[in-house]
Formats: C-alpha cells, structure tokens, sequence
C-alpha cells in the first residue's frame, strides 16, 4: 500500500469522525423539532370519534383536540373546523378518552363520581426570538405573532411552523357538588376538604404520590370520593 493511499484513507476516517456529532445533532434536532410540531394537539395524529348530543343523537368524525385554541378539531372532507353549539353537546368520546364541553371549551373526564377530576388541556405559545448580542435571542412579540397565527387557520395544522415554541400549560380540575377547583396541588385541594387534611397528606405520603402525574392524582381523587359519602 502507497503512503498516498494510507494518508487518503486516514483523511477519510479523520472526516467521518468529525461528522458523526453533526449528524447527531441533526437527528436529535429532528426529534425535538417533531416534538414541539405535535405537541399543540392531544393525540399525535387525527383519530375517529363520535359526539354524543344532549338530544341523544351520536355523531361521528374524525377529530383531534387542539391545546393552542382550545377546540375540539374535526375534519370534514380535508377541511379542519371546530365543534360549536357547545351547549348541545353531552360529551365526546376519542381514542378511549371522554371529554366534556365546559363553558367555551372542553375537559376530558379522568375521574367520575361525587368528586370528579378533570384535566384542561391548554398549551403556550411563544414566537422565537430575534438574534440577540453575545449568540443570545430575545422572545419577542409573542402575544402579536400568536393572535396571527390562530386567526390565519395555521393553529388547526398538526405541524405549527418551526419559529414557534410550545409548553404545556394543562390545569387539573376537581368538581364537587357542583363547584369546580382548581387541583394542581396538595394545598388546593386540601381546601376543599380541609377536615380531611391529615388523611390527604398521610395518603399523598404513604403512596409516594406526584401529583403532577396524571395517574397519581387520580389515585387522590378516587380516595377523596370516600370524604364525599
């Protein structure tokens, strides 16, 4: 073997070497950038379900509900609109999931009973930042960029643009007789059975519960169905 051959194919490796980390920061920002497109609707992708009216007639569609606006999505013969007469409505049910209309938007039922538990689905958006000194960005205009986003139709596209960056903002909420509560922490919802208090905390304690965790706040909730009897 020639010494030219030997340096070429050292000059080869040498080069491979310093691609890997580009490709794989090219891959993992194809994965982030796929998370944060998606992360503006529930399900990943438009699923069948069906509407249950308060007349007892079902209807069904193909839906998906956006987190950004806070509409339950159906396509109708590719055309993406939202669910209105809100107060017609009974519940929908998609992709094993109920949810219920509340006011102007919906909830999806995560417990029922006498204390019922609820989860808003509600996200974020920030446009991102213009170029800042010292390789830094600014968030800028945010609110602005938003209400132009949503009012051109693009909020209801599975993908939102690559300039925007979205954070989940989901409120967990309790009803009981008939009042709803906010039920994102232990202290919220010891305020609603503050006579309970010490049984919550030793529960929350004795289980290891995060109530952050959708699971873990429902094992709670199903516990303070016992304080409602």
């Amino acid at each position: 073997m020639t010494m030219k051959r030997i340096l070429s194919i050292t000059s080869l490796f040498i080069t491979l070497f310093l691609l890997v980390p580009y490709f794989t920061d090219c891959q993992l920002q194809a994965q982030s950038d796929t998370a944060i497109f998606e992360s503006h609707y529930v399900l990943p992708e438009f699923a069948q379900g069906s509407v249950k009216m308060k007349n007892g007639r079902t209807e069904v569609a193909i839906m998906d509900y956006n987190k950004l606006t806070e509409e339950m999505i159906f396509d109708k013969e590719g055309v993406r609109l939202a669910l209105d007469s809100l107060e017609k409505i009974d519940s929908v049910y998609l992709d094993s999931r109920i949810f219920i209309p509340h006011e102007k938007i919906f909830y999806e039922v995560l417990v029922k009973g006498p204390v019922s538990l609820f989860l808003q689905h509600k996200c974020n958006l920030l446009a991102a930042g213009n170029p800042a000194g010292y390789g830094g960005t600014t968030e800028t205009g945010a609110s602005r960029s938003v209400s132009s986003l949503t009012s051109s139709g693009r909020a209801y596209k599975m993908h939102l643009p690559r300039d925007y960056h979205v954070t989940d903002a989901s409120q967990f909420w309790m009803r009981n007789k008939g009042m709803y509560y906010r039920s994102n922490t232990a202290s919220q919802i010891i305020k609603v059975f503050p006579e309970k208090s010490k049984e919550i905390k030793q529960f929350i304690k004795t289980n290891n519960l995060d109530l952050k965790s959708s699971p873990d706040l429902v094992k709670l909730i199903v516990k303070c169905n016992q304080f409602a009897r």
